[in-house]
């Protein structure tokens, strides 16, 4: 799966959520891009040299999500979150995939979250983060 492709399927993903958060203007739903948003617990592991995406927090349903594109291999990723995850304390209640996608699912305290990992070719790789406090 080339990078183009998985950039394709975070925009949909993102126009997805946009269209279904978006049924009235008092829900507060905030879009970004380029930061990781301060709803993030700071000691959330991020790979040093990773480029944040497009963002999303929705304050009404407690949900946060951003994109992450490094220079790395998928598998390395995953390694590095399954190590590091653990070290900042989260649990790591389920990591399983393939070689086009793997999903780690993770908990500390009332946090959920979760992250899909998929090789961009040519040693890319790109995340997509979901976390949910309620």
């Amino acid at each position: 799966m080339n990078l183009r492709r998985v950039s394709a399927i975070l925009l949909l993903g993102a126009s997805a959520v946009l269209a279904t958060g978006c049924g009235g203007n008092d829900e507060p739903l905030t879009f970004g891009e380029g930061k990781i948003p301060a709803s993030v617990p700071g000691d959330f592991p991020v790979p040093q040299g990773a480029v944040v995406g497009s963002t999303m927090v929705d304050r009404v349903n407690h949900r946060t999500e951003f994109a992450l594109t490094m220079a790395q291999e998928a598998t390395a990723v995953v390694q590095y979150y399954t190590v590091n995850l653990v070290s900042a304390g989260f649990v790591v209640d389920r990591s399983e995939g393939d070689l086009f996608s793997w999903r780690i699912e993770f908990s500390r305290g009332e946090l959920r979250g979760n992250l899909v990992i998929q090789p961009g070719g040519s040693g890319l790789a790109a995340v997509v983060v979901s976390l949910n406090t309620s």
